[in-house]
Order: C-alpha cells, then sequence, then structure tokens
C-alpha cells in the first residue's frame, strides 16, 4: 500500500494533519506513507511519530513526474489549492479524496454570523478520509520529541516561559508594547524566551529590550525547539503555528486572538489552553489575518490586557 499525502503548508496546518497521518499508520502498518511539504517544514514530519517519508515541494516537471511511479494506491489533498490539484493530476494515484475546506462557512463567520463554528481544522482534514472510510475518529493532534537531543544551555528559573510573538500577518500580532509591560511587571525570577524565525529577530530584540529575556529566534531547528517547548511552564502566541505546536505537546498555553477567532476552526487542541478573545462586533476580520485592521483602531488586541496573561501565569504559580 503507497499513500501520498498533499499539504504544503503553513507550520500550523502541517501539525494538525497529525491525527489523519497516525489514523492511516494504525490502518495500515505496512503502508509506505509519503507527504509533500515545502522544503522548510521537511524536519517536522519525522517528528509526528507515524513513520512517514516527507517528500520537498518543487514546481519542477521532473518532480511531478517523479509521483507517478510506482503508482500510489490512496491520496489525500488536505491543502485543496491549484499547486496540489496539479500534484495530483501529476501523481494519477488509484484513489483520491479532496478535503472540504468549509470555505462558504468560514466565511459567513467573517461576515458576521456569530452562530457558526468549526470545531477544528482536524475535523475537516477528517472529511477527506469520511468520503472512503466509515466511523472514522480522531485525536488530537500530537508531535514526539526527540529524547537524546540537549536543551540550550538555559539559566535555572522558577518558571520558563516561551513568547512567540510573531504571525505572517500584522493583525494576528499582539503588540510588542505589551509584552514589553509584561515582561517588565513579571517576576524577575520568570526566565522569558523570545522565540519565531529568523526574519523576526528584530521583532524579538525590541521586545527584550531592557529584561533579561533571551532571544533565540532563528538558533533552533524543529526537533531542538520542541524540546525547548515541551521543557517549558507556558507558551504564549498568537494565533500561529507555534500555538498548535505546543497544543500537540500539551504544553500550558496562552493564545491571543486578533483578527481571526478560534470558531474558524482555529482552536488549540490542549485542554491546558488558555484562549484570549476581545469578542468584538468586527471579529474575526478574515481568515488568515491582514496587514492593517480595516476599521483602523485593532480594539481586538488593544482590548486583550497585560493583566489578563499576568494573571493565568501567576494563578498557576499560586497552585
Amino acid at each position: 500500500m503507497r499513500i501520498l499525502i498533499l499539504r504544503l503548508s503553513s507550520l500550523g496546518d502541517i501539525v494538525l494533519i497529525q491525527p489523519v497521518c497516525a489514523w492511516l499508520r494504525a490502518r495500515y502498518p505496512e503502508a509506505e506513507i509519503d507527504v509533500v511539504v515545502k522544503r522548510q517544514f521537511i524536519e517536522l514530519i519525522p517528528l509526528m511519530g507515524c513513520e512517514l517519508h516527507a517528500l520537498a515541494y518543487e514546481k519542477s516537471l521532473k518532480a511531478h513526474l517523479a509521483l507517478r511511479n510506482p503508482r500510489y494506491d490512496l491520496l489525500l489533498d488536505l491543502h485543496h489549492k491549484l499547486s496540489t490539484i496539479i500534484l495530483r493530476i501529476a501523481a494519477n494515484a488509484r484513489r483520491s479524496s479532496v478535503y472540504n475546506k468549509q470555505r462558504r462557512m468560514r466565511l459567513r463567520i467573517i461576515q458576521g454570523n456569530k452562530d457558526l463554528a468549526i470545531a477544528s481544522t482536524t475535523e475537516l482534514y477528517k472529511s477527506a478520509l469520511d468520503k472512503i472510510y466509515q466511523a472514522v475518529e480522531l485525536p488530537s493532534p500530537k508531535l514526539y520529541v526527540p529524547q537524546d537531543l540537549p536543551l540550550p544551555d538555559l539559566p535555572i528559573t522558577s518558571k520558563r516561559i516561551l513568547i512567540f510573538p510573531g504571525a505572517t500577518h500584522n493583525t494576528k500580532r499582539y503588540p510588542a508594547i505589551y509584552y514589553q509591560i509584561l515582561l517588565k511587571n513579571s517576576p524577575k525570577d520568570w526566565q522569558y524566551i523570545l522565540l519565531g524565525s529568523a526574519s523576526e529577530w528584530d521583532l524579538c530584540e525590541s521586545i527584550r529590550a531592557e529584561s533579561n529575556a533571551l532571544n533565540l529566534c532563528g538558533k533552533l531547528d524543529f526537533p531542538h525547539l520542541l524540546k525547548l517547548i515541551a521543557s517549558s511552564d507556558w507558551v504564549i502566541s498568537s494565533d500561529s503555528g507555534p500555538m498548535h505546536i505546543a497544543a500537540a505537546l500539551s504544553v500550558p498555553q496562552i493564545a491571543i486572538y486578533g483578527a481571526t477567532h478560534p470558531r474558524l476552526g482555529f482552536a488549540p487542541q490542549n485542554p491546558y489552553a488558555h484562549l484570549l478573545v476581545a469578542e468584538l462586533e468586527c471579529q474575526p476580520c478574515s481568515l488568515h489575518g491582514s496587514k492593517h485592521c480595516p476599521r483602523k483602531h485593532f480594539k481586538c488586541m488593544h482590548q486583550i490586557e497585560v493583566s489578563q496573561i499576568l494573571g493565568i501565569l501567576q494563578e498557576d504559580e499560586s497552585r
């Protein structure tokens, strides 16, 4: 049995396909399961614990034709965009299934319908399996930390808190000034570590200034990043890929929502998650965020107070 799964990006979406991969591995223990992702996510696939083989997405004709021989028995398109449609055609699998994005429902949510909600994006991915199999039940996403990796040399502290301040779009980012206030008003024996891609180094440096926080942006590969997250006491982030990584590791977390909303299917699947949402009439205003607030007030983020974050962290300490 040869299975091909297509999910090119992004970080969080790839994490959320893990339950589908795990279900297929359990059903077909001897199967060869390939997953096509963009090259920057190749290291993430082995951490899903399903004996998966990662294939780097390339736009070349040669790479597309290589998917045809030997022929795949099953192909699941969990991205469903033009690039994966072309990949499906090229692979010519014996059987294919595409997941239901629920575009119309998500559009209605963005347009202001407060009664609609998508349980999770993983449930949407399950729709590709439901078209073929009966009684499919998926667990929450799970990632596996390599046990033989050393942690970075970090100070001994009473509480280690990781902050991922970045996001692809500005309206998903909690303003840096509030993170600065959080660091300034936290107990001195709490160790904050700022993380993200190399392109977010300057953002994290602006937050770190005049504090004892560490900036490790762009310094860790996926295995070491997971090791650090799993060893932390808390993770604070926006609605972003690291949010889903923390959830898949069952680490206590605070997720801050701006332009998006958990009802779009973006809630972390983690019993230890605290979601901070202003619940404005105009929220959510987009599916993935945008460069500027459409109403130019950005109240969805400004109404999330630093004291709310501190209260959650301090409540945990008092238990």
